[in-house]
């Protein structure tokens, strides 16, 4: 008996020392961090060749590690600790995620993500579950009610007819879905809006067969060319619309434009250009980022030299604005008595010493417009140009702050109050100051345009000559002219490719179109916004067929509310 507990006394105190050697070894190796990063589509493509930073969180020690080409990552032998994941590659938007808790021996899968730059959303969204088919199906039959009237008005024919070829068009779908059909085919149109999914609906061979029932030969020709029309326009008033808002930041001259203009028509072809709905609430940086990252236009040789360096900040800016990351980090007490601070992690935002050389480069582009000035000139409006960049940050940082300090209080009084966790606290802090300079700034500067500085503007009247400063303002004004043209052709393409407007209808809208007032450049939501409010008021909704009227309603009645 006695020989046994002793044979059990030493299995315990050797499966102690095991365990003991064992924890040691785990602490010793520390934890795994590990996931898989993809873009955004539907089919959540992983991404190879990705930088994964780890970073301690106070950013004493990071970490890297590279996705394999399953857009997996791994780094073992982490020590203990809390850290953040910033993950960057070239052409995607940089990201920095929710701090990450390591603990010895422990496995942690972190996925993340990232989005290609120039990528933007559709208007709407289309479901992805068993119930597409049916929404999809009920969108075609409500748009199928629009063509019907439509070929119905444009080839006179009589009520029989066009029932009849609306009847004809509604079998073609029971009949597609009987042979085991899917609508999913129409599922990406649908998104982009009612233009895409009629093209669509057009291109399918028993939808065609419908048509050739009621309608002649020629008729049928007559009205794809008439649909084919409709989606040239759309291009055109997208590519002058990008050309402005790339003539904001670079300030083109006339002759730039154009062969900006003409690059972006070569790319019409492309799947990835976007329809005017999608366009129309595009950013500078985000037109630069499309026009480059996805539709690979190329201004080398185009741009001058300070042109280029504000393009390269274009391009490489971070739209989706995570310079406050994804959760920022905890509320801290410093030290006992004093006030809990929310604390942001700006680690993602561009440094000043960027954005000076970015608003200085933004600047010097503009004065290039000047055309050739004596070194006495060119030096007074290089040092204005210094003390207006640095200024123009100076406030956008003051305001920043200001938003901060009045968002925290509320934040800091819910969380002694247990309404709401620290973590949550600083998502919200971070959602409502990014919300807010949003607002009021592009790209973390004000949408104030920097050229319209009334000390940058003096110094260039006080350089030039009377003559040539009236050629300036004679330019300026041409600008926002082309400005104002590109906005109207832009706002009544989205029209006429959600409501499909016959040509009268289209003379309406335009007509609307040409009450928009002329607003300085960095108007361009308020200006969207007063048309999309002016437009009820502006045009008869009696020339509006009961569909065109719905569909005002679904489409542009929300965006109204939104914005």
């Amino acid at each position: 008996m006695s020989r046994l507990r002793f044979v059990l006394t030493v299995v315990a105190c050797v499966s102690m020392s095991i365990g003991v050697i064992y924890a040691q070894e785990e602490t010793r190796k520390g934890g795994t961090l590990r996931g898989q990063i993809t873009d955004v589509t539907p089919g959540q493509n992983p991404i190879e060749g990705v930088e994964v930073k780890i970073i301690t969180q106070d950013g004493s020690k990071e970490f890297i590690t590279k996705t394999d080409a399953n857009g997996r990552y791994e780094h073992a032998g982490l020590p203990a600790g809390r850290y953040l994941i910033a993950t960057s590659k070239e052409g995607y938007n940089e990201r920095t995620g929710k701090p990450v808790t390591i603990v010895n021996g422990g496995d942690h899968f972190v996925p993340f993500k990232m989005t290609l730059k120039g990528d933007i959303q559709p208007f709407s969204e289309v479901q992805s579950d068993e119930r597409m088919n049916i929404t999809v199906k009920q969108r075609i039959v409500s748009l199928l009610e629009r063509v019907a009237e439509s070929v119905g008005r444009r080839y006179d024919l009589g009520e029989a007819v066009v029932e009849a070829l609306h009847q004809s068009i509604l079998k073609s779908i029971e009949v597609m879905l009987e042979r085991g059909g899917d609508l999913r085919v129409f599922a990406k149109s649908m998104a982009e809006g009612n233009m895409s999914l009629m093209e669509t609906v057009l291109s399918q061979p028993d939808y065609q067969t419908a048509f050739a029932k009621h309608l002649s030969e020629v008729q049928f020709k007559d009205y794809l060319e008439f649909t084919a029309a409709r989606r040239q326009r759309d291009q055109q008033a997208v590519v002058h619309w990008i050309a402005v808002l790339l003539d904001k930041e670079l300030s083109l001259r006339a002759d730039q434009c154009e062969k900006v203009v003409q690059s972006m028509l070569e790319t019409v072809e492309n799947n990835l250009f976007p329809i005017s709905m999608n366009a129309l609430g595009l950013s500078p940086q985000q037109a630069a980022q499309l026009a480059h990252y996805r539709l690979k236009v190329s201004l080398e040789g185009v741009l001058s030299e300070m042109q280029s360096k504000v393009w390269e900040g274009l391009v490489n800016a971070n739209t989706d604005r995570e310079h406050i990351v994804d959760v920022i980090g905890d509320i801290r007490v410093e030290q006992p008595g004093k006030q809990p601070r929310i604390e942001l992690n700006s680690d993602k935002a561009e440094s000043p010493e960027q954005m000076m050389k970015t608003a200085e480069a933004k600047l010097a582009a503009h004065t290039e417009l000047l055309g050739a000035l004596d070194e006495r000139a060119t030096r007074r409006l290089a040092l204005v140009a210094k003390g207006v960049a640095q200024q123009y940050l100076e406030v956008g940082d003051e305001v920043r702050e200001a938003i901060s300090r009045a968002v925290e209080a509320d934040l800091r009084q819910k969380v002694e109050d247990g309404k709401m966790t620290r973590e949550e606290a600083a998502a919200m802090l971070k959602f409502a100051v990014r919300k807010t300079m949003d607002g009021l700034s592009d790209n973390g500067m004000s949408k104030i345009d920097i050229v319209s500085h009334p000390l940058y503007q003096q110094t260039i009247k006080d350089v030039l000559s009377e003559d040539a400063f009236a050629r300036y303002r004679e330019h300026q004004a041409e600008r926002e002219h082309l400005r104002l043209q590109a906005l109207r052709g832009v706002v009544v393409s989205c029209i006429d490719t959600q409501l499909l407007l016959d040509d009268m209808q289209r003379e309406q809208v335009e007509t609307a179109a040409l009450q928009l007032v002329p607003t300085p450049l960095s108007k361009e939501k308020t200006a969207r916004l007063m048309f999309f409010r002016l437009f009820p008021q502006t045009v008869d909704f009696e020339v509006l067929t009961r569909w065109q009227q719905g569909e005002f309603e679904r489409v542009f009645g929300p965006m109204v509310w939104r914005r």
